[in-house]
């Protein structure tokens, strides 16, 4: 697939700063995925932790790794999205971010931290709509084609659809309710003028990947 020598992988837990280290859990064999032990506290058989693994930003890990614009960022932080976020929030308002893509579910898991309580997911939502808005993006939810048959009859919405979303309280609506396999949290810049992202790729190939959205 000529990714050979494209790849380049930090060993380190994306976060909101460089501080300190992070405590992760995972499951061996699931595609490599980890999740913060705060969030997932309940390590069972087969479970590995995995203490003191530094964190680290996308705005100071992503201009050393790359020049210019960051064309896609696709997450799936497993419940740490808000954090990656704020942890981007130079690279946002740069306008250096050209499209986002987020899981609903994966969101949902730091949304549902019982620390914050209902304000707490209200606040949570308002400041991650915010950060995106203050990349001056558009935000919608994409439901994407059930290729792989993992919902079935479960979901009666139409797929493949992009609704545009107006606010944050119809974004906390999204993470109130149930959410399936290939629900997704989409944004993408408004390119304006001289916008770092004039001829992203991402950009130019977005209603070809989410479709037109309603």
């Amino acid at each position: 697939n000529k990714w050979d020598g494209r790849v380049v992988v930090v060993r380190k837990a994306l976060s909101s700063s460089v501080e300190g280290s992070a405590k992760l859990v995972y499951y061996p064999g699931r595609n490599g995925q980890a999740t913060l032990a705060r969030v997932h506290d309940h390590c069972g058989e087969g479970c590995v932790e995995r203490d003191g693994v530094p964190k680290v930003s996308l705005d100071a890990s992503w201009p050393a790794l790359r020049p210019g614009v960051m064309d896609i960022m696709k997450l799936s932080v497993n419940g740490e999205e808000l954090n990656t976020i704020r942890g981007a929030r130079a690279l946002l308002s740069r306008r250096q971010v050209c499209v986002v893509m987020m899981h609903v579910r994966k969101i949902q898991q730091g949304w549902r931290d019982p620390q914050g309580g209902t304000p707490g997911q209200e606040k949570y939502t308002a400041e991650l709509w915010q950060l995106l808005r203050g990349g001056d993006m558009d935000i919608a939810l994409h439901l994407d084609s059930d290729l792989t048959g993992q919902i079935g009859d479960e979901d009666p919405r139409p797929r493949p659809k992009t609704v545009a979303l107006n606010s944050a309280d119809e974004l906390n609506a999204i993470f109130e309710a149930p959410a399936f396999a290939h629900d997704y949290v989409v944004a993408r810049q408004k390119v304006r003028g001289k916008s770092p992202c004039l001829g992203s790729v991402a950009l130019k190939n977005y209603d070809l990947l989410f479709g037109s959205t309603v």
